[in-house]
C-alpha cells in the first residue's frame, strides 16, 4: 500500500489579480492525499475543505498543537489504515489576506473569496486528484471565521457542498461585535487614525504574540468590516465602521448592513437553500469566550423553525485547543457521504 503523504501544491487564482489589498494571487494549497491512493488508479475519493479562522491560514491545521497532540495528518492516518472511515482527501486552502482573513465572503476590497473557494479551488481539486467530483461526495468545514466561512458558503452557494460543519463559527453579532466596541474605542483613540493603528500593527513582526488583547481584537474587527462594510471610495482603509469612534454608539444603516451576515439571521434568507444539505452540524465548546455557543444555540432555533435538519453538538471547553476533533468530525461526515 502507498503512504499517505501531503502534496503541496502552488494555486495561482485568476479572480484574486489585482486585489485592492495587493494580497497575492499565487497561494500554498496543501491537500492530504490518504494511504493507497497510488494503488488505485482509477478509484475515485469524497474530499473535504477546512477553512481556518482568523489571523491563521488552511496549511496552519497541517501542524501539531503541541508536542503532546497529533497532527491531523496522523490522526487521519490511524482513522484510515485502523478502518474507520474510508479514505478521502482533505484539502487546507489559504484564503487570508493581510488584515487576517476573508471571512470567506466576497469583498469589492478583500476580493472574491467565496468564488475562488467554489469557482477556482473546486474545480483545479477535481483537476488535479481523482475526486467523486460530485457535491454529493464534498464537505466544507472550519473553526470560528472559518466555520462562519463553511455556513455562508452553503448559503450563498448551494450545490457546491451537501456536507456542512461549523467549528464555533462566527454568530450572535450582537454581542461577539457590540461588546467590543468600548475595547476598539479606547484603543483607536490612542491612534491619530484608523489607518496609523493598522500601520502599527501590521509593522509588528508578530502582533498577535507582542500586543495586547485589546490590539489584535481591534484588527480582527476592523478585518471583519472590510468583508461585510468594504469601501474602496476611502483613500486608505478601505470599509466603513459599524459604531461611532467617538461615542461607541452603532451607526443605523451599516450595522443593519452589518447583522445582515449573521447566521442566526441569514438562515431566514437562505432557508430553502440550506434545506438542500444533506448533513449539517453544528460544534462548540461550553465555555466559548465569544459565546459563540450561543450563537450556535440561537441558529440552532432558528434551523427548527424552518424545519432544516441538523446536528447540535457541545462539549466542555473554550475557543481554542481543539483541532484534534476535526480528526473525528472528517470520520462522522465521511460516515454521512457513505451512508
Amino acid at each position: 500500500m502507498s503512504d499517505p503523504r501531503i502534496d503541496i501544491l502552488s494555486f495561482d487564482s485568476q479572480l484574486l489579480k489585482k486585489n485592492l489589498l495587493g494580497d497575492p494571487s499565487q497561494r500554498m494549497l496543501p491537500v492530504y492525499v490518504p494511504p493507497g491512493y497510488d494503488d488505485q488508479g482509477s478509484l475515485t475519493y469524497p474530499v473535504v475543505f477546512l477553512l481556518s479562522g482568523w489571523g491563521s491560514s488552511g496549511p496552519s491545521y497541517l501542524q501539531e498543537s503541541n508536542v503532546f497532540s497529533k497532527s491531523l495528518p496522523l490522526l487521519f492516518d490511524e482513522m484510515i489504515l485502523g478502518k474507520r472511515v474510508k479514505p478521502f482527501l482533505a484539502v487546507f486552502p489559504d484564503l487570508s489576506t493581510k488584515y487576517g482573513g476573508s471571512q470567506y465572503v466576497n469583498s469589492s476590497v478583500n476580493g472574491p473569496y467565496m468564488d475562488v473557494l467554489c469557482d477556482e479551488l473546486v474545480p483545479f481539486i477535481d483537476h488535479q486528484f481523482r475526486t467523486k467530483r460530485s457535491s454529493e461526495y464534498r464537505g466544507l468545514m472550519g473553526h470560528s471565521s472559518g466555520g462562519f466561512g463553511a455556513l455562508a458558503t452553503c448559503m450563498l452557494r448551494p450545490g457546491i457542498f451537501d456536507y456542512c460543519l461549523s467549528s464555533s463559527g462566527d454568530s450572535f453579532y450582537t454581542y461577539l461585535y457590540v461588546q467590543l466596541i468600548p475595547l476598539m474605542v479606547e484603543t483607536l483613540s490612542k491612534h491619530k487614525s484608523v489607518e496609523e493603528f493598522v500601520e502599527r500593527y501590521l509593522s509588528s513582526p508578530n502582533p498577535m504574540g507582542l500586543l495586547k488583547y485589546a490590539d489584535t481584537m481591534t484588527m480582527m474587527t476592523l478585518c471583519v468590516c472590510t468583508c461585510f462594510l468594504p469601501n474602496p471610495k476611502k483613500s486608505t482603509f478601505m470599509a466603513d465602521l459599524f459604531f461611532d469612534l467617538g461615542t461607541g454608539e452603532l451607526v443605523p444603516q451599516l450595522w443593519q448592513q452589518f447583522l445582515a451576515w449573521d447566521p442566526v439571521h441569514m438562515v431566514d434568507r437562505y432557508a430553502l437553500e440550506m434545506k438542500k444539505l444533506k448533513w449539517l452540524c453544528l460544534e462548540s465548546g461550553l465555555q466559548d469566550e465569544y459565546a459563540l455557543h450561543l450563537g450556535h444555540r440561537q441558529l440552532s432555533n432558528k434551523l427548527k423553525a424552518h424545519d432544516i435538519k441538523y446536528d447540535l453538538k457541545e462539549y466542555p471547553g473554550k475557543h481554542g485547543g481543539h483541532r484534534y476533533r476535526f480528526a473525528d468530525r472528517i470520520q462522522r461526515m465521511i460516515v454521512e457521504m457513505s451512508v
